[in-house]
């Protein structure tokens, strides 16, 4: 058992180093994209913003105004609770409470909502920036492309970005 062990542990060391040095000798084109530069750059990103703040104009402002409404009530209360009777003021306290929940749920709804429709948005985008970044591999003859923020270190000769860029555009 021991002897199999050894011997399929050095077939395996053999193989490894056989397949190592043939990747070595191939002569492989690499290139690297810095994603984050590119989704600051590319106008799409813009245009997703503000398509997203024309739509949530309205439902801000109805947030808002509930809110303004708690608020109202809550100085209200607080101004004149020495002058209602105790039922009054358990009932607005009620009153407030109830709106501050259905602010919550609403407040809540909202942002899982815009969340929704960003990363919708955000996942067209990204199609379009990996066909640029195939497209401009194909032309420059990249065999291989990574993410330019996991790299530890990358010639300037390999940066694609600035092409993916002007393919975007």
């Amino acid at each position: 058992m021991k002897k199999l062990i050894k011997v399929a542990s050095l077939s395996l060391v053999v193989l490894t180093a056989s397949l190592t040095a043939t990747a070595a000798q191939a002569d492989q084109k690499i290139g690297y994209v810095d994603t984050a530069k590119v989704f600051q750059t590319v106008p799409q990103v813009q245009a997703v913003e503000q398509k997203l703040e024309k739509s949530s104009k309205d439902k801000r402002a109805e947030l808002d105004k509930l809110k303004g409404q708690i608020q109202a009530k809550a100085e209200k209360l607080k101004r004149d609770a020495q002058l209602m009777s105790s039922s009054d003021v358990d009932n607005l306290r009620i009153d407030i409470q109830s709106m501050q929940a259905k602010l919550e749920v609403k407040g809540k709804s909202f942002q899982a909502d815009m969340n929704k429709m960003k990363q919708q948005e955000m996942q067209k985008i990204n199609v379009k920036i990996k066909s640029a970044i195939d497209k401009v591999a194909k032309k420059q003859g990249y065999d291989v492309v990574l993410n330019g923020q996991a790299l530890v270190y990358a010639t300037p000769a390999a940066d694609m970005t600035d092409a993916v860029i002007k393919e975007l555009k």
